[in-house]
């Protein structure tokens, strides 16, 4: 048996392949929630200029598109796993295009955003806040906010449930769909520091809430 949360993911990947342990039944699955996400981040105002952080990037499913979109160098990502970013970079995006956008790529699990050397305009925590603890929620929020300025928006989803007391969540986990109250994640927001924007319903594939908050 795995000793280690890394290592019982690794071995998952191994066994189920990376996009299905993201949460995509099918290779064309993965690119239909990609283009979702594009579209939605260009109906926000996302542009070619802006800098953007992919926390939780994983495969690249967001970062497919967004990459290709945006100006050299704008792209971050980061993950836990580099299994992940490796079919990302390898079986999902185009060599030359890598090449081209030289996206800046790192692998941790203590959502440490040191390698980011420049304010983000976009957070996008897509299906992250979704498999996380209140207390990792508010370490990654945290650890976000040296990166913002004034104008910089953080998106994340997360499964609600209405009524769902505070406390009753599980640990984090990547294949645990973990349920949030609206209620106690705006009080986890503003335990932060962050300013709620929306908290609310959209058109999302895994039928999951949108939260935008910002400093």
């Amino acid at each position: 048996m795995p000793n280690t949360l890394q290592e019982e993911y690794s071995r998952t990947i191994k066994r189920e392949g990376a996009v299905k342990f993201i949460g995509s039944y099918t290779v064309s699955d993965f690119h239909a929630h990609a283009k979702i996400h594009f579209n939605y981040l260009k109906e926000q105002g996302l542009k070619q200029h802006h800098k953007f952080l992919d926390v939780g990037c994983g495969a690249l499913r967001t970062g497919s598109l967004v990459i290709p979109y945006l100006e050299k160098g704008n792209y971050y990502g980061l993950d836990r796993m580099p299994e992940l970013i490796e079919y990302g970079l390898n079986d999902i995006m185009n060599s030359q295009t890598v090449f081209d956008k030289q996206p800046n790529l790192s692998v941790n699990e203590h959502f440490d955003f040191s390698f980011v050397d420049q304010k983000i305009d976009f957070i996008w925590c897509q299906s992250l806040m979704s498999h996380l603890h209140e207390y990792d929620i508010k370490v990654c929020l945290n650890n976000l906010k040296p990166l913002c300025h004034s104008d910089t928006y953080i998106y994340f989803t997360y499964f609600e449930l209405k009524g769902l007391e505070r406390g009753k969540t599980h640990n984090s986990h990547s294949k645990l769909d973990i349920m949030y109250d609206r209620d106690v994640m705006d009080d986890i927001v503003k335990e932060a520091g962050l300013k709620k924007v929306f908290n609310g319903r959209v058109h999302h594939p895994r039928q999951q809430w949108m939260y935008i908050c910002k400093l």
